[in-house]
């Protein structure tokens, strides 16, 4: 200290009942020896940076100390010399003019200036406040104690102290007799002990008076501004100054994260943002900037330490584990800066400062209900981007610890399961935390660079200096966080105690500990296994879609019926056993002597390309409401140990979530084994699938386009295998139909959602007679029908053109017949290039590798009866049967046949019929051939409906088709056809739409359509039949909506 060879004063200050207010030199120094104390002083500035000002005292007082001692130098050579005297007393270069109050210091408002430090200095004061604030652990001596900005133990003590005033007031009121101005205490020096209830007498209460009274006008205005502030008032926009936070922010508000500009309305942006809304549990406020260091030079220090210069706010978030709600923290740090800044721009803030707040809290409220929804296993639909940093906004990983750079584009169904999820990636678990009270840890210094008086306004001679207790943390927010830990306490947070008990008595924290206040603190981020791309992912919640069963997928699904019906009730079956098995504990399922063995159902679907097989294993998924699990062979590894383990997982994933296992292209795996170490690895696989195969209790599809190129042992495995033909005309015309309705309903909704796009008029009628002239062609030239796969891409193809020709000669867009057309020649043309450069077509090179046999007809497939239609209108046939028409193979087979070895009698094809030399069957399509007519009675002809059979009434004409069909393949391999006349005159019609009555046997044969009346009213025309599907303007094709 600068004063320590200098005696303590012996005589006591006297205190004054007021409050002053002055600046940094006045509140450090005294200018007469017998200046009076005041009982409170402040010190106020224009500015909380008083850096500066602190550099300067500094500066001064080391001046005045040199100055001190070259005097005392030459007062031994030169004795009582005044000149030398006053040249010494004029080095100080910041010695203030002699104090005047009203100048220097003053005991009114502070009005635009700031209260930075608040020093109390009565004994009485001292002696009040140290029972209140420490609860009367301590007894503070008579050194003063100064508080700085924000004054937190003065503010939340301050009730407690009006209480006080209030028993002074009751006590001692009565003895109002000195005056506002006049020492109200004798004080007490430094060495004296705790006086005799200098806290309860008439002088306490004059001081307390005077200290309450600042206290309401000067500083509480502060904290209580911003409890009346929000960003809905209607006034500009609140700031605030970084040493006023802790008068914004409370512990247990909800707060709001800032997420960046523009964030709400790009999604893309969002999926880099992070949790929004948070609550406070604690509250850490920055250490005093500015302090002086404890050495004889008094040098002036400033605090670099970041975290302790920054204001903190720990807060948390409530995220689930997968077993139950927890507590996940965070803290955030605002670090200093100068001036007032809009509390919106802050990093965090409190919501009700937030655009829109309640707004806001009703989204949040609907996004944390969906939360505690997805956090049951849910089968979902999701359609949005992934996100790709963590709540608290710390970059996320992938389920294999990579970073995420970039959020994924998901258009997939999920399942929400957190379990699995964090099973997989153990790093997404939420790090859960169980916040406790602490313990209370004040913390104060004291300040060498030290009060001092002064002789004279020149600092000629330093009387005496006195240190004063700097307050670094005074406890407060230690107070805070555990009062909002108390049960006791009203306030509290009901969650954190629910926790902090649940901990200690070994319990978990579950949806019903749970309030409505609770739920804005969920995360929008949840957990889920894409099942298209196979893999763990983290979703927005707001993006999740329910899916429920729906039994429509399967109706619309155009295959046989016969094999509608085994699958619906055997899939049926398998999922009522599976879950009587669950629920009750009994195995059920196995009738397989080896517990544990032949549990699961295993269909294979068999057959070509784009006729249902995958669109089947989807429709009983959604008829069922079960997810569907497809996987390919490349998602299994090549190794045996890779596949035995992906196939472990798999099916365990398949089971949890009771899913419809899809296995596409299956012959990749299971084609036949061989000899030879060559095979050896590919012979392993096979094994180690089989093997595991054996213990799925699950539902299995399995599909392939190579049925000849399975391995034998696979095949036993298999509970019912299905072949998929080529499309009839039924299922052609009614897939048609359906992709005509499907992409009406797609163009209305574009419409609706964007009333400038127009919707597509489709010439529904002549895109239906292209259809049927299309298959008929493809039949005559002995090709393969187009398929489902073919048929769909067709409309997705024409309906771009039909929107570009539109936009290219601004029309309203029209759907004609010459885009499809146009498709029909490019792909023509590449058949016939791949044709040209292979020499056979796909069929011929799937016959004689062994892989399929397109041509092949079931010897069931024969029709019953006229009465054993089903509800569908669609006639029942065997197994493998085309129930729908019983009509000539699509395709012939190749000729001459490759032989097959092992010394087989060759076979050779006549008109549609396979014949060896020591048999012939006759198929059973071939019926009445010199009439045309096909099948038993009751057997559908005709095309997509109402066509005769052979089985027609007395009366009826031939069954009718398009013009020139071909009516059947005769056995000399010559086809018949029906004349258009011939097929005007007996009621036909070209190919139509199907419509509900599409099946109703040969109701619409005798009804002829508008579509006829019209043509049967136009003249004559020598026009080739063609000229039907040109592209013209006439509207009568077009239905009106």
């Amino acid at each position: 200290m600068l004063a320590h060879s200098l005696p303590a004063a012996t005589q006591p200050i006297k205190t004054i009942p007021r409050v002053r207010k002055c600046c940094l030199v006045y509140f450090k120094n005294r200018f007469s020896a017998t200046e009076p104390e005041y009982a409170v002083d402040v010190l106020e500035a224009d500015s909380p940076e008083i850096g500066p000002q602190i550099q300067d005292e500094v500066k001064a007082r080391q001046n005045t100390s040199v100055s001190r001692k070259r005097a005392r130098q030459e007062t031994l050579v030169k004795a009582a010399n005044d000149k030398t005297v006053k040249d010494n007393s004029a080095a100080s270069s910041s010695i203030p003019e002699p104090a005047r109050p009203g100048e220097h210091f003053h005991f009114g408002n502070s009005e635009k200036r700031i209260v930075l430090r608040i020093r109390i200095q009565s004994p009485a004061l001292l002696r009040i406040l140290s029972s209140i604030i420490t609860f009367g652990e301590e007894v503070w001596s008579a050194k003063p104690r100064t508080f700085i900005r924000p004054f937190s133990p003065l503010i939340y003590h301050h009730k407690a102290v009006l209480e006080r005033l209030a028993l002074l007031q009751e006590r001692w009121g009565s003895h109002d007799n000195l005056g506002a101005g006049t020492p109200s205490t004798p004080g007490i020096s430094e060495q004296d002990g705790p006086a005799a209830r200098i806290d309860d007498c008439p002088a306490a209460l004059q001081d307390l008076r005077a200290y309450v009274k600042f206290m309401k006008e000067e500083v509480l205005t502060f904290y209580v501004k911003f409890d009346h502030l929000h960003a809905d008032d209607g006034k500009p926009p609140a700031k605030v100054r970084f040493q006023d936070l802790w008068y914004l922010f409370r512990v247990g508000e909800l707060l709001f994260r800032q997420v960046g500009t523009g964030a709400e309305r790009d999604l893309h942006n969002f999926a880099a943002l992070g949790n929004r809304t948070w609550r406070c549990y604690g509250i850490r406020p920055p250490w005093a900037k500015f302090r002086i260091s404890p050495t004889e030079h008094q040098s002036y220090i400033g605090e670099d330490d970041s975290e302790r210069a920054s204001f903190g706010l720990h807060c948390y978030y409530i995220d689930y584990t997968g077993e139950e709600f927890c507590v996940v923290t965070q803290t955030f740090e605002i670090p200093p800066y100068k001036g007032e800044r809009l509390i919106k721009s802050l990093r965090v803030f409190p919501t009700r400062f937030a655009t829109n707040h309640k707004g806001l809290a009703a989204d949040a409220m609907k996004l944390s209900q969906k939360f505690l929804e997805s956090t049951k296993l849910q089968h979902a639909a999701y359609q949005g981007w992934t996100t790709t940093v963590t709540p608290t906004g710390s970059p996320g990983t992938d389920e294999k610890g990579n970073p995420l750079n970039r959020p994924e584009y998901i258009d997939s169904e999920v399942i929400v399961d957190f379990v699995e999820a964090f099973q997989t990636c153990p790093t997404w678990k939420p790090e859960v935390t169980v916040i406790k009270p602490v313990e209370y840890n004040p913390q104060h210094v004291d300040d060498d660079f030290s009060i001092c008086w002064w002789s004279d306004a020149n600092r000629t001679k330093l009387v005496r200096d006195k240190n004063e207790i700097i307050i670094l943390r005074s406890g407060i927010s230690v107070f805070e966080r555990n009062s909002n830990l108390n049960p006791e306490n009203e306030s509290a947070d009901k969650f954190l105690v629910k926790v902090w008990e649940n901990d200690r008595n070994g319990k978990t924290t579950t949806e019903k500990d749970l309030t409505e206040r609770d739920l804005l603190l969920l995360p929008s981020r949840i957990f889920a296994y894409v099942l298209r791309d196979r893999k763990f992912v983290q979703l927005f919640v707001q993006r999740l879609q329910p899916l429920q069963a729906s039994g429509d997928a399967f109706k619309s699904l155009h295959i046989n019926r016969d094999h509608k019906d085994m699958i619906q009730s055997l899939v049926d079956e398998h999922f009522r056993r599976k879950s009587s098995d669950r629920d009750g504990g009994i195995d059920f399922d196995s009738i397989d002597v080896i517990r544990g063995k032949g549990k699961g159902l295993f269909i294979l679907l068999h057959g070509v390309p784009g006729v249902g097989k995958t669109a089947t294993a989807e429709a009983v998924a959604a008829a069922s409401g079960k997810p569907l699990f497809p996987i390919t062979c490349g998602d299994l590894g090549l190794t045996p140990t890779e596949v035995e383990s992906a196939l472990l997982r798999i099916f365990r994933l398949a089971d949890t979530w009771n899913c419809v296992l899809l296995l596409d292209e299956v012959d990749t795996f299971f084609s036949q084994r061989a000899k030879g170490d060559a095979t050896l690895a590919k012979n392993a696989l096979v094994s180690v699938f089989l093997r595991v195969l054996e213990y799925y209790d699950g539902l299995l599809f399995l599909t392939t386009n190579r049925p000849g190129a399975l391995d034998e042992a696979f095949k036993s495995r298999i509970h019912l295998k299905l072949w998929y033909p080529h499309l009839t005309r039924i299922q052609t015309r009614d897939i048609w139909t359906m992709n005509l309705e499907r992409l009406e309903k797609i163009e209305m909704e574009r419409h609706r959602r964007d009333p400038n796009i127009k919707p597509l008029r489709i010439a529904k009628r002549k895109i239906m007679r292209f259809a049927g002239k299309l298959f008929e062609t493809l039949k005559k030239e002995k090709r393969a029908p187009w398929n489902g796969r073919q048929i769909r891409n067709s409309f997705q193809v024409a309906s771009s053109l039909a929107h570009f020709d539109s936009r290219r000669i601004g029309k309203d867009p029209r759907l004609t017949v010459k885009h499809f057309r146009t498709i029909q020649i490019v792909t023509d043309d590449f058949d016939q290039f791949m044709h040209e450069t292979i020499g056979k077509t796909d069929i011929e090179q799937s016959y004689e590798r062994g892989e399929r046999a397109d041509h092949f007809v079931s010897k069931h497939a024969e029709d019953d009866s006229e009465g054993s239609s089903d509800a569908d209108g669609g006639e029942r046939g065997g197994v493998g049967s085309r129930r729908e028409s019983l009509e000539e193979p699509y395709v012939t087979a190749p000729s001459p046949l490759p032989s097959h070895g092992g010394g087989e009698s060759s076979r050779r094809y006549q008109g549609g019929l396979f014949e060896d030399k020591a048999r012939r069957s006759v198929s059973p399509n071939v019926a009445a051939i010199s009439t045309g007519t096909r099948g038993r009675p009751g057997g559908r002809g005709g095309i997509f409906g109402s066509g005769g059979s052979s089985g027609r009434r007395p009366g009826q004409g031939p069954p009718l088709g398009l013009r020139q069909t071909p009516a059947m393949a005769t056995s000399d391999g010559n086809e018949g056809y029906l004349s258009p006349d011939l097929a005007r005159a007996s009621g036909g019609r070209d190919w139509g739409m199907a419509g509900s009555g599409s099946r109703s046997g040969t109701k619409r044969g005798r009804n002829r359509s508008m579509e006829d009346k019209r043509k049967a009213k136009r003249p004559k025309s020598n026009s080739n039949d063609d000229d039907d599907d040109d592209d013209d303007d006439d509207d009568d094709d077009y239905d009106e909506d």
